[in-house]
């Protein structure tokens, strides 16, 4: 299987807020959002054009697997404990292509890089598959030191910083 990360750009607009439709409907269990009156979640669409046009310090990034669109990831900056780090602030791939190892070799190429050593992740508190997939994640990958972290965001997140080996 044939996997591709690369950055998104304002010609994947349409493509990346249809998948941000998908990403909030699954979210929504969790994030308790509703739809608006069009059947729609709510998404900041001039947002969603600043981060794909460069505008923003918030990186998009289109996942392909055999040339086809599976999925996105948002990785931004974020201070955690007086501590400047990236965050990997969202991780979606299309349910068909779940449980094939495409969330964790992203991962695994976006957060195994020299430029940074130390990640934010945050996991819906009630969502109880992805913190097992980062669980076992973590404890498959090769990092130095995973720690559970408390913020004021705590209470609707587990949160975690991780370090490269």
């Amino acid at each position: 299987m044939s996997i591709e990360v690369r950055k998104a750009n304002i010609d994947d607009f349409s493509a990346f807020k249809m998948l941000w439709q998908f990403y909030q409907y699954h979210q929504s269990s969790f994030s308790l959002e509703d739809i608006d009156e069009q059947g729609k979640f709510y998404i900041d669409e001039s947002y969603l054009e600043e981060v794909l046009r460069g505008q923003d310090e918030c990186n998009a990034y289109i996942v392909l697997s055999e040339q086809l669109i599976v999925g996105f990831v948002t990785v931004e900056p974020t201070e955690i404990m007086g501590e400047e780090m990236p965050e990997l602030s969202d991780i979606f791939i299309l349910p068909k292509y779940r449980n094939q190892g495409i969330a964790q070799l992203v991962i695994e190429l976006l957060m195994h890089t020299k430029e940074n050593n130390e990640w934010h992740v945050a996991v819906y508190r009630n969502d109880k598959n992805a913190l097992s997939f980062w669980e076992k994640h973590f404890k498959q990958s090769n990092y130095s030191d995973v720690k559970k972290v408390k913020t004021p965001d705590s209470e609707e997140f587990h949160e975690f910083v991780v370090h490269n080996a």
